[in-house]
């Protein structure tokens, strides 16, 4: 509203420059053209400063008459044009933020395509990036394929600040690589500003946020839905089956593609009611496990990696992938391999949350929940233990943390705080991280 207003605002006063121009021009024409044209005959006789002028009459009448109201016109022009400027003044303001943000949008785009897409896809939906993982001494171990998240919920649980810091300073161990140059990267600070900008406008909206994180869980469920469900297994086979049948017969395509959908929303509905009567334990494990959305990425042994190669260790024992037991574990360490299992909550980027750390850490359910909602602040200690020098490693899953930033940003920048003045939930709701929290005291 603030832009259209200055946009009509703008449009009016450039109409009334335009005629006040036209006007100015029509003047000199008059003037130069015509009331200075050129003599005739003698010179003596037409010499300008000989001509007769007006007669007393004229010039108390229309000649007085037009000069009056050519003034009165200035200013009703004067009078008008001002207030509409003044009025104008916090339209404008908003407008140029508005032009900013575009600005930054666009340029951030851009960067974005050229330096970021390869590795977090188009649009950062995700992708994947081949690296690598080395010992303590920087020798190489295997070859690795990365799963690199998604950005399009990264500000639900990262505020913009720490989302910079990551862009300045990367993120070991990670592939994330310092960009920004007080990291010694290729950026400039307003390139970096674009970026941010740029990831603002591709978030979710809160709507589309809670469908990801359900559909992630389903997934996680789908195949056990259908061994349990083999009659709706068979329904399914089938209806894949008659979509291939189909061929290039468009009836008969679009009666098979609207089985496969009826069949598909009946399985939805089989996984979320299977979801609903499972313990609050099992329902954090789904959650724990679910992808960006989960806390697995950080807390369990390569759940963000695949192996590609090669197929020992330096310690001359065999690279072992499958997640296993402590049990397991101790016998890869014994045979000295450099990759442990995958033990779940095992401890990654983010610490080992099994044999009750958890329980030591946080006294009661509750707290943990509220470490879990907000996240690491940073300088503030959580838990027993009183960490805190790492604000932002540990995202917040329950809350949009823009307020968590050590500083005030731009006007240029704002994603919790809506246009309404409400603030944005997190990606997960109260109940979720209870269930997760459920899940992890009993690792």
């Amino acid at each position: 509203m603030h832009l259209l207003a200055a946009s009509t605002q703008r449009n009016l006063g450039m109409a009334i420059a335009v005629v006040a121009i036209v006007g100015f021009a029509i003047y000199l024409i008059y003037n130069v053209l015509w009331a200075g044209r050129g003599e005739r005959g003698s010179e003596v006789e037409l010499a300008p400063n000989r001509k007769p002028y007006l007669s007393d009459e004229e010039l108390e009448t229309s000649k007085l008459d037009l000069a009056l109201v050519s003034g009165l016109v200035t200013l009703v022009i004067i009078g008008v044009a001002l207030p509409l400027y003044w009025l104008g003044e916090p339209g404008r303001q908003q407008g140029y933020l508005e032009f900013s943000r575009d600005q930054f949008t666009s340029r951030g785009a851009g960067q974005f395509e050229e330096r970021c897409a390869i590795c977090h896809g188009g649009g950062g939906l995700g992708g994947t990036t081949a690296t690598s993982i080395t010992d303590d001494a920087g020798n190489f171990i295997a070859a690795i394929e990365w799963d690199v998240p998604a950005l399009t919920t990264v500000l639900y649980r990262f505020s913009e600040e720490e989302v910079r810091h990551i862009l300045d300073y990367g993120r070991p161990p990670t592939p994330m690589q310092a960009w920004g140059a007080p990291g010694g990267g290729p950026l400039t600070t307003q390139q970096v500003d674009e970026l941010i900008q740029y990831i603002q406008s591709i978030q979710l909206d809160p709507d589309e946020v809670e469908q990801e994180v359900l559909d992630g869980i389903v997934l996680q469920v789908r195949d056990d839905v259908l061994a349990a469900n083999p009659g709706l297994n068979s329904r399914l086979n089938d209806a894949n089956d008659a979509v291939s049948a189909a061929g290039a017969d468009e009836a008969a395509a679009e009666a098979a593609a609207r089985n496969l959908a009826m069949v598909e929303q009946e399985i939805r509905e089989t996984s979320e009611q299977h979801i609903r009567e499972l313990t609050s334990a099992d329902r954090g494990e789904l959650l724990f496990n679910n992808g960006e959305y989960g806390c697995a990425r950080c807390h369990t042994p390569r759940d963000s990696w695949r192996f590609t190669g090669p197929e020992s260790t330096p310690g001359g024992g065999p690279v072992v992938l499958a997640k296993g037991s402590p049990e397991e574990a101790a016998e890869i360490a014994r045979l000295g391999n450099l990759i442990p299992a995958g033990i779940p909550g095992g401890g990654a980027f983010g610490p080992n949350l099994t044999n009750g750390a958890t329980l030591r850490q946080f006294d009661t359910a509750e707290g943990h929940v509220g470490f879990v909602t907000i996240g690491s602040e940073e300088g503030i200690g959580y838990g027993n233990f009183g960490q805190g020098d790492g604000g932002g490693q540990m995202p917040a899953f329950g809350v949009c943390v823009g307020d968590r930033d050590s500083s005030e940003r731009s006007a240029i920048h704002g994603f919790c705080t809506l246009e309404d003045g409400n603030v944005r939930p997190g990606m997960l709701t109260a109940a979720q991280i209870a269930d997760i929290v459920a899940y992890e005291r009993g690792l």
